[in-house]
């Protein structure tokens, strides 16, 4: 879910953009994706260096590892702050505050999109193709609008409108485990978050950003910045044409939290 305007970007500046595609619920737990992303991360740091260099001819600096990313995503990289050396992290519109059950993350919604769709109860074959019995899903297309929305999308929106979309990835209940917020201190890296004035998606919204802003720097985090885009939601800069045809407020909003990122190695 990386556009490739950023990616473009970021490799201008001189980084190797490493992506997870971490595996999805519901063959595994939020929990093992995280982990899987801090694999990720070892493997980018510890094996990378060496192939790039001896297939490439490129030296990487590994101890200027940054980490970044969009909605769960965001959320991610703010967990990689809590448990790996990082030198910046840039959450466009990351889920916040997991561990806090009172959140919007744990209530049925009636807002659009969600309150938009009929619930859904998958039938055994459209369950086959939410959760393969013989293949690990670790990619899966968002919905486009005017197109008919996959299983996985159903069922994805159906768990969120009621409220149990965290308690069906996580059904141990761990919560903190995918709340980075719960293990933050004053040895954090530096940390801006990207977000929409108006987000109303569970758990990502501008009141969580400010409330997140203000934990991390009550938490001593030596440098926090909250970057919010004005009128806009969720998912603002996933469209094509943001970075490359449209360069206006959305693409400078971007280039903000990117620049955070260079500008800290």
């Amino acid at each position: 879910m990386i556009p490739q305007s950023q990616i473009k970007y970021l490799a201008e500046a001189g980084f190797a953009v490493v992506i997870s595609n971490y595996r999805l619920a519901p063959q595994v737990t939020a929990k093992e994706a995280f982990s899987d992303c801090e694999e990720a991360y070892d493997w980018a740091v510890n094996s990378l260096p060496g192939i790039m260099e001896a297939e490439h001819g490129v030296k990487l600096e590994n101890a200027k590892a940054v980490a970044y990313g969009h909605s769960s995503g965001g959320s991610i990289a703010l967990h990689i702050a809590s448990c790996r050396p990082v030198k910046a992290v840039t959450a466009f519109y990351p889920s916040l505050f997991n561990a806090d059950t009172s959140t919007s993350a744990h209530k049925p919604t009636s807002l659009p999109p969600f309150g938009m769709f009929p619930d859904f109860h998958p039938t055994p074959e459209e369950w086959a193709t939410i959760s393969p019995a013989d293949a690990q899903v670790s990619e899966a297309a968002l919905a486009l609008p005017g197109t008919i929305p996959a299983p996985r999308n159903k069922w994805q929106m159906h768990l969120v409108k009621n409220g149990q979309w965290l308690s069906t990835i996580q059904p141990d209940g761990d919560y903190a485990a995918i709340d980075p917020l719960t293990r933050v201190t004053g040895d954090w890296c530096p940390v801006m978050i990207v977000q929409g004035e108006l987000d109303n998606i569970g758990g990502s919204s501008l009141e969580g950003a400010q409330r997140a802003e203000k934990a991390m720097k009550d938490a001593g985090v030596r440098e926090v910045q909250l970057e919010v885009v004005q009128g806009e939601t969720h998912m603002f800069d996933l469209p094509p044409t943001v970075g490359t045809s449209d360069l206006g407020p959305k693409w400078e909003a971007v280039r903000k939290g990117l620049d955070w990122l260079v500008s800290h190695v």
